[in-house]
């Protein structure tokens, strides 16, 4: 099995396989393009694992990367080079849902076949712990009167995730998003640097880069981008407590190439139910502070 990643997606795919035996013949891999300690890039080998130790799948499973266009190399690749691949599974997030939007590619999930949602995380915004910044209503109140008064670092580059976080919020207190300073780094990690270093005021992330230095007490969240309190970190109020009606939540999904039959379709989705099912998996999840998603495919024909 192999699993492409193009910036945020990852997939899983057999290498060999006798007719009737998914999931059962076969080494695996995981091409992995995004950064490592990132969203998905973080999770794939863990997820790999679980299907193996549960026996949901047998194969030797490894992980590579195929990175460029957050999504846009690995869907073109997916579409062109493996249609029909039955062990073939995509993983995406907004990514390359935004890549798709803002026309980065000619593809979109249309030319696949749409597997399944498997969670969710919420990012939010965190300030060194002895920042001037002590609720979201601070920072909201210093942006209102200069856009300019808080530089927001990021792991993602300009138009992208962590960005788009900066800007949602913006965009809630009647701020112009486009006037509003965001620094791109080349991960969570240097963001997190940048941001302890004192070289920026605020991260923009997903809260899972950041549990480490919130549990070290280094850096405070004023707020997650969601409604609801995450149920790891249950003292860091959200966006919505804080008048700012504001969410932005990073799902995690699966695809399979064009010209898969039902078959496949119907094996890989139940495979992916059991692996989210299991204690192994969940466990994960809630220490990642992140999100259940119980969505799969209903496909049955091939495309």
């Amino acid at each position: 099995m192999v699993v492409v990643a193009g910036g945020d997606c990852w997939s899983v795919g057999l290498a060999r396989r006798r007719a009737g035996s998914l999931g059962t013949q076969g080494a695996v891999g995981v091409h992995r393009a995004v950064e490592p300690r990132r969203g998905l890039g973080r999770h794939l080998p863990h997820d790999a694992g679980v299907l193996q130790k549960a026996g949901i799948t047998k194969e030797t499973m490894y992980v590579t990367n195929m990175p460029g266009g957050s999504g846009a190399v690995a869907v073109a690749n997916v579409i062109t080079k493996r249609k029909g691949d039955t062990n073939l599974l995509v993983a995406a997030s907004n990514s390359l849902t935004l890549t798709i939007a803002l026309k980065r590619t000619a593809h979109t999930y249309n030319d696949v076949i749409p597997l399944a949602q498997v969670g969710a995380e919420m990012g939010g915004f965190f300030v060194k712990a002895d920042s001037p910044y002590k609720t979201l209503t601070d920072l909201a109140n210093a942006l209102k009167k200069d856009p300019k008064a808080a530089s927001f670092a990021g792991g993602s580059a300009p138009g992208s995730l962590d960005h788009i976080k900066a800007a949602v919020f913006a965009k809630a207190i009647g701020v112009d998003a486009t006037k509003v300073s965001y620094v791109p780094f080349q991960g969570g990690g240097e963001a997190m640097t940048s941001l302890l270093g004192g070289h920026t005021n605020v991260a923009a992330l997903d809260l899972s880069e950041a549990a480490g230095q919130l549990e070290a007490g280094k850096v405070r969240c004023l707020a997650l981008l969601s409604d609801k309190r995450s149920t790891k970190f249950k003292d860091i109020p959200t966006s919505y407590e804080q008048n700012v009606k504001a969410t932005f939540p990073i799902w995690r999904g699966l695809y399979m190439a064009p010209g898969v039959p039902a078959e496949a379709v119907q094996f890989w989705s139940g495979a992916i139910q059991k692996m989210t099912t299991t204690a192994e998996w969940n466990t994960n999840r809630e220490r990642s502070a992140g999100s259940r998603c119980t969505s799969s495919a209903t496909t049955s024909g091939s495309s």
